[in-house]
């Protein structure tokens, strides 16, 4: 009966793979095209914006993107010196695997520590690579060799997936195994190595293939999205995570009682104050959706202690919150003054251009309001952001295709106490499209 069930959801998600690329919307070889729709893998070489990569300046952040080649590409954001560029002298370490973009990225970040990097590479070794970052950007293997994982991936999945993710204490790393309906859970030590948690991987109730990973802001529950056709989701798994106390496991997952719940979100992001989620249907025409683009971003609180309600229920805030355009991703900001921001991203229905990017701020009751004078021109535009762990910093992901190469960008936008993004520097030019991370130097 699984193997029937695994091959009707590898038949699925071959067709949303094939679905997803026609309508291009930053999947694998596929790029926005000014004018016309085209998924042409070709890159555009090493480039970046403003210079070299130091000056001789404190770094602002570091990013990481896997290229096409298996390659890991490191830059600099430097604010104070008007630059975001390659890294200077940056040694790429080496991933053994070639022409395969990766799976997933993620940080891992311990108070007090430089982050770790993660980067997943699917089939057809199903490795996870781990290095320690230095405060010059450079990385040093944290697992040797690669951990070779029992995974069944699907490597055309959009870049945009979040099927790795970490909590946020930077101890616990999450893995999505959707063909075979598990999730695998591992604890981080203080030197960056993996041991699996007891009882990892965790199953899933059968049909219910998980997809996009997020955690509370308080690392204590994990939500999962089931991933459907046209970049579309159906129910939400909520999880318990052991914390290592009342006879729980470090990391165990146990599925909460009030869970599935019955919200169809494609993508889900905590607030850091634990009491929320944010969510996109992604239903859009950009994605393959043949439906009414949904214009709307969705909140949840998040029932932090058990009382009449199980603890980690999800119950929505008002019935949808009015966006200009359908977003296919978001970005929430950690806490700053003036309360938490909340970021979409799209494409237009036509996959000729970007969306502007939207703002709102998220109320201490959950509710959604648009920033007030956000700016629709000037800034770097995107299907997909990023924020690093100061949230002062906001990165947006685009590739667009001109008919005989294609661009594929990071924009580093500055995000001021109101909201209102800036761009102090130009973007920095990836080799080819790919996944990709942000961190702070600690």
């Amino acid at each position: 009966m699984k193997d029937n069930a695994r091959a009707l959801l590898s038949l699925l998600l071959v067709v949303l793979a094939t679905m997803f690329l026609a309508g291009c919307g930053g999947s694998y070889n596929c790029q926005v095209t000014f004018g016309s729709s085209t998924c042409t893998p070709s890159g555009s070489g090493f480039g970046g914006g403003g210079g070299g990569g130091g000056g001789g300046t404190t770094p602002t952040a570091f990013a990481f993107a896997v290229d096409q080649g298996g390659t890991i590409d490191g830059f600099t954001l430097n604010s104070s010196a008007g630059t975001f560029a390659p890294i200077t002298n940056f040694v790429a370490p080496s991933t053994a695997i070639l022409s395969n973009p990766g799976a997933g990225m993620v940080i891992a970040q311990q108070t007090g520590q430089q982050p770790f990097v993660y980067a997943l590479f699917g089939q057809p070794n199903n490795e996870l690579f781990g290095w320690s970052m230095s405060t010059s950007g450079v990385l040093t293997p944290v697992i040797t060799p690669p951990a070779a994982l029992a995974l069944n991936l699907d490597p055309s999945i959009p870049f945009n997936q979040y099927s790795m993710t970490t909590n946020p204490q930077g101890t616990l790393l999450f893995i999505a195994d959707s063909f075979d309906y598990e999730i695998l859970v591992f604890q981080i030590s203080n030197t960056g190595a993996l041991t699996a948690v007891t009882g990892s991987p965790f199953p899933t109730p059968v049909g219910l293939n998980p997809g996009n990973l997020t955690t509370d802001g308080l690392g204590k529950y994990l939500y999962v999205t089931q991933t459907l056709l046209n970049h579309t989701g159906a129910k939400v798994l909520g999880y318990s995570i052991g914390d290592g106390t009342n006879g729980t496991t470090m990391g165990a997952l146990t599925q909460l009682s009030s869970s599935p719940f019955a919200f169809k979100m494609w993508q889900l992001q905590g607030d850091a104050s634990g009491g929320f989620l944010v969510g996109t249907t992604g239903n859009s025409a950009a994605a393959g959706f043949s439906g009414v683009d949904d214009r709307n971003l969705y909140v949840f609180s998040i029932q932090q202690t058990a009382t009449t309600t199980p603890a980690g229920t999800l119950t929505e805030v008002g019935t949808g919150f009015g966006t200009t355009n359908s977003p296919l991703n978001i970005a929430v900001q950690p806490p700053s003054s003036g309360g938490e921001f909340v970021y979409s991203f799209g494409i237009n229905d036509t996959d000729s251009a970007y969306n502007p990017i939207e703002g709102y701020q998220l109320g201490a009751t959950g509710t959604l309001t648009a920033i007030s004078g956000f700016p629709t021109t000037g800034i770097a535009t995107g299907h997909w952001g990023q924020f690093d762990q100061s949230g002062a910093n906001l990165f947006v992901y685009s590739s667009i295709s001109n008919g005989t190469s294609v661009v594929t960008q990071l924009g580093a936008l500055t995000i001021g106490s109101n909201g209102i993004p800036t761009e102090p520097t130009s973007p920095a030019t990836l080799i080819t499209p790919g996944y990709w991370v942000m961190t702070d130097p600690q």
